[in-house]
């Protein structure tokens, strides 16, 4: 990743949601699943069972009523009709508001169930039987628990089916002011001489809202019970996540530290999971980067920024292995280094090398070439090693004549502070070389050997102080970017012609610098 691009991703913040947040959120959407599917589940079946029993006790006190009420009936005995009738109704009589919205329904329970525990009411007899009425087999109300409504005409509510002949009971719902009801009709019978008639009929109406009452309560009870399980279980998912997720925070950490540059984090976790298994995995990455930042810092030295980050971006550039490859290669020596360290004392010849050293090594990184080893005061530098580049040759020159003319101004310094001054032989050769490790298991180096390397050598030891020699290859390559001068031609050691050389003078166009 360039520079370019790591800003940007910087600047690009993220929305972090929490693993402990994102865990908790779907327990609790489980357990809040789990606890409408329950509730609505029991309030189906509860209904179900409820209405049933309803309907059942309703039946059978309307059987009641029918086989206390059949002398009476005969006999027109209104008293005994009127207490059946009153005691089958619901007591306290009480018919309740229904209310339309659910919501209303729940605050209504929730308010009338407190009011009823503070106030601790009697139990209500036949809770949601709000009508009682015995008609005769003339159609005349006979008795009702309204007893203006006796002596009327029995009129069937809306919706409700007559009772037939031969029917032991018969239930119909109905709607009446917006409110919902059971009708029980039952016959009452009476037997003369063995044979059964038909002398009238008990009609009981049963709110339903009684049922829906029961059921909310219930279901009511069960959500708050489950809802102290729900606040339960979230708080020990918290609890349990955050057990958990705390090793996802130290590794959280160690990566932003590894991404700060600290390479010794080490996250100290000791756990027979998975997340143990992950924590050594990450200490022994974090060991091996610092072991390849390490290996990068020293191989840093060696080569310019701009080749170390294209080796980076594509490491199979860089071939360990022994391959045949075209490159310019550039060798420096100090000139009088022998008589000039007989006069000075060891530290100080030391001294005087290093300065010229660390110039030329600045002048071969700033050019992108690598530098491949110093061998006592001499520099060999490769340009197309481990990556090749249309250039490598013009940057070698071009590295040669700013090493000499970097060795003249630092000269003049010197000889202004009276101080040794040095001249540089430089010699420069393009051609195939094999490059790789050599050397032993024990010891190995990434270099360049072959014929043009020695020739490079060669040039080098021919040259005088502040002179470059070009060998003719590297001259073929660069002749239309620097104005040269041919010199002689020399006979060097391993070749049997002689060798012909040029001197780079500067660059043609200095404005491409």
């Amino acid at each position: 990743m360039s520079k370019k691009e790591r800003k940007v991703s910087k600047t690009k913040k993220r929305v972090i949601f929490p693993l402990g947040a994102k865990f908790s959120f779907f327990v609790g959407l489980l357990l809040i699943t789990l606890m409408i599917s329950i509730t609505v589940f029991i309030y189906q079946l509860m209904s179900k069972a409820l209405e049933k029993e309803v309907k059942e006790r309703g039946v059978a006190i309307a059987k009641n009523i029918a086989n206390n009420a059949a002398d009476p009936l005969i006999k027109n005995d209104d008293l005994p009709l009127a207490i059946l009738t009153k005691e089958a109704v619901q007591y306290p009589y009480k018919i309740e508001e229904e209310a339309t919205d659910i919501f209303k329904t729940i605050i209504y329970i929730i308010e009338e169930y407190t009011h009823q525990i503070k106030e601790q009411k009697e139990e209500i007899k036949n809770e949601g039987i709000y009508e009682a009425i015995i008609v005769n087999k003339d159609g005349i109300i006979a008795s009702a628990n309204d007893v203006v409504r006796t002596g009327e005409i029995y009129k069937l509510p809306a919706g409700v089916q007559p009772l037939k002949e031969g029917q032991d009971e018969l239930i119909c719902d109905y709607e009446k002011n917006k409110r919902k009801y059971f009708d029980i009709a039952v016959p009452i019978i009476t037997k003369i001489n063995n044979k059964k008639y038909k002398i009238g009929e008990v009609h009981l109406t049963i709110s339903k809202y009684i049922i829906s009452k029961v059921v909310l309560t219930s279901a009511l009870k069960i959500v708050f019970i489950v809802l102290i399980f729900l606040i339960i279980g979230i708080l020990i998912s918290i609890i349990l996540v955050n057990f958990l997720v705390r090793p996802i925070g130290y590794l959280v950490g160690g990566v932003q530290a590894i991404g700060k540059g600290d390479y010794d984090v080490q996250i100290k976790l000791k756990t027979n999971d998975e997340l143990g298994l992950l924590t050594e995995v990450f200490n022994e990455t974090a060991k091996s980067l610092k072991e390849k930042e390490l290996l990068k810092g020293a191989f840093s030295r060696y080569v310019s920024g701009d080749v170390m980050e294209e080796i980076l971006k594509d490491p199979s550039k860089l071939s360990l292995h022994g391959k045949r490859i075209k490159a310019t290669m550039l060798f420096t020596d100090i000139r009088g280094f022998t008589s000039m360290s007989e006069n000075l004392e060891p530290e100080q010849v030391v001294a005087v090398i290093n300065e010229y050293l660390t110039l030329q090594t600045d002048k071969v990184l700033k050019w992108k070439g690598v530098l491949d080893k110093f061998v006592g005061d001499c520099v060999m530098a490769v340009y197309g090693v481990p990556v090749p580049k249309e250039d490598d040759a013009y940057r070698a020159v071009m590295t040669a004549i700013d090493i000499r003319d970097g060795i003249k101004k630092l000269n003049a310094i010197r000889e202004k502070m009276k101080q040794i001054t040095v001249g540089i032989g430089i010699g420069l050769n393009t051609g195939i070389v094999v490059s790789g490790n050599m050397g032993s298991p024990q010891k190995m180096d990434y270099t360049v050997i072959g014929d043009n390397v020695n020739l490079a050598s060669r040039l080098e030891a021919n040259a005088p102080a502040n002179t470059i020699y070009v060998s003719e290859s590297t001259y073929n390559e660069t002749k239309d970017k620097f104005v040269y001068r041919e010199l002689e031609p020399i006979s060097v050691k391993g070749k049997k012609d002689l060798i012909k050389i040029y001197e780079p003078i500067e660059e043609k166009n200095k404005s491409k610098i």
